[in-house]
């Protein structure tokens, strides 16, 4: 007489394998069998077996969020800063790198991606490099060109969530002469002209002009390898309708306090009657 057939339940086949990620191997010691009989049980209960790609990864991911508002706001911040690549054209894992002398871009980091992955910080000598690994639902944030963006310029609602993500990454709220000043320097000649152009649209007045050309060093600065574009906004009203647009997507406790500040200036600036 044969041994009496093991039954696994396959909802909990699906949860220990798929949503843990845990291994034949793995399951079969939880559920005090052979890592064979979990093995043929997913076959009988039709759950698919992982690609090698996914079998190897070590910790579980999820798919990301689909908010149209997070996922603008991550796409702005990955182009200010955000370097994004996959290990190989099979790849399951998205890395998602940054390294930055900056706690505060850490803290804007970890509060993104890793309710989604893996997130490690590597402190070195007053610089962090920042690792995520994520799945493949994270592909959109691959490209640099402008067909990435395209979505979000075809939704003028995500435009303020978006911009707070680039803000976030590449921008600083100032205080200078004693007044309230955002100043964006990058090389990302399209994206500035898309946001002069958004602001246009909501009548924020702003000046836009390449500050250095590509080219070989000069007053003892370092050679660059493309334009340097710098984006200002200064003037009182359209610093403070900038801020009411994009503050409620900012993530950076810098950029955070730094708009506040701004804010503060342009209030006290109108009940001197400095300004309007």
């Amino acid at each position: 007489m044969g041994r009496e057939k093991i039954i696994l339940r396959a909802d909990i086949l699906r949860d220990l394998y798929w949503k843990q990620n845990l291994t034949p191997v793995e399951i079969g010691k939880r559920l005090h069998c052979s890592f064979k009989t979990v093995r043929n049980r997913l076959k009988e209960a039709g759950i698919s077996f992982k690609n090698p790609a996914i079998a190897r990864m070590r910790y579980a991911k999820s798919d990301c969020i689909a908010d149209p508002f997070v996922k603008s706001y991550m796409l702005g911040f990955r182009l200010g800063d955000l370097n994004v690549y996959k290990r190989g054209e099979l790849s399951e894992t998205i890395v998602v790198r940054c390294h930055t002398t900056q706690k505060e871009q850490v803290s804007v980091i970890k509060s993104l991606f890793e309710k989604f992955g893996r997130v490690s910080v590597t402190p070195r000598g007053g610089h962090f490099t920042v690792n995520c690994f994520l799945n493949r639902t994270f592909e959109f944030l691959l490209p640099k060109t402008e067909a990435v963006w395209q979505w979000i310029r075809d939704d003028v609602a995500l435009a303020p969530s978006f911009v707070a993500g680039y803000v976030d990454a590449e921008a600083n709220f100032i205080i200078n002469q004693g007044r309230g000043r955002l100043k964006i320097d990058s090389y990302d000649r399209f994206i500035l002209e898309w946001i002069c152009s958004w602001l246009s649209a909501k009548d924020i007045s702003y000046r836009y002009r390449c500050i250095r050309r590509k080219g070989p060093s000069w007053r003892n600065q370092p050679p660059l390898n493309g334009n340097l574009w710098r984006l200002n906004i200064s003037e009182a009203g359209s610093l403070e309708k900038f801020i009411r647009e994009v503050f409620p997507f900012l993530r950076h406790a810098n950029r955070i306090r730094g708009a506040k500040q701004c804010l503060r200036n342009v209030e006290l600036r109108r009940n001197n009657g400095s300004i309007k």
